[in-house]
């Protein structure tokens, strides 16, 4: 992984603030939840903001200049596409994921909904679309998308739909549902969570900060 480097020589000029504003991928949220607290506890006068919601709709809400200082996406390619256009300064992936197929443990349909996230604008939907087309499910089912993830996750756990794929980080949760199949890494594109400031943040050496203490943690810190 790439590593995070200083950027203070960038962001000298940059006003002093300590608030923090973050737009990222929903299945970041109980990630982004305990390094948060963690962080508080050796920056306690800093206010971390999180918007969660789907990657591509994320992207696109920063391109139409969403007020954000960090970007935190599910989708390396999307922060190399955001760091082309000079929207943020520089994209570190930090994190991967998997794909896996989960089931409602009390459904028994004879031809099962399968949900997803929108391949349009989710990337574990297009991962999920990559995956059933190199490894097919011996399933009758009908195939329906979400808007995020953690809907897909939800719709399962509620019994509203037979089938979901959802990133293996998102299986913790599990209460009524259980892991079907884990897809093979070559299935798919790899699955990388990419994290960057953008370059008209008003808060640049806070969110260094932040990037500096998340670069190196895993799922399970």
């Amino acid at each position: 992984m790439k590593k995070i480097v200083t950027l203070f020589m960038i962001v000298v000029h940059s006003l002093f603030a300590e608030d923090i504003l973050i737009s990222a991928a929903a299945s970041l949220r109980e990630f982004l939840t305990k390094n948060i607290s963690e962080y508080k506890k050796q920056s306690p006068n800093t206010n971390i903001v999180v918007n969660l919601g789907g990657s591509g709709t994320l992207k696109n809400q920063i391109e139409q200049g969403a007020p954000v200082d960090i970007v935190f996406l599910a989708d390396r390619e999307m922060m190399i596409d955001l760091k082309k256009k000079k929207i943020i300064l520089d994209e570190y992936p930090i994190l991967e994921n998997k794909v896996v197929l989960i089931k409602n443990r009390y459904n028994e349909n004879p031809i099962a909904l399968l949900a997803t996230g929108d391949p349009k604008y989710v990337p574990a939907g297009r991962y999920a679309e990559q995956a059933l087309a190199k490894e097919p499910l011996d399933i009758s089912y009908s195939l329906i998308y979400l808007k995020d993830v953690r809907s897909v996750l939800n719709y399962v756990e509620l019994g509203e739909v037979d089938y979901g794929i959802v990133y293996l980080s998102d299986t913790k949760l599990l209460k009524n549902s259980k892991i079907i199949k884990i897809f093979d890494t070559s299935s798919h594109s790899p699955i990388e969570y990419s994290i960057g400031i953008l370059s008209n943040s008003p808060n640049k050496i806070e969110s260094l900060k932040f990037l500096n203490f998340l670069n190196g943690k895993n799922w399970n810190e």
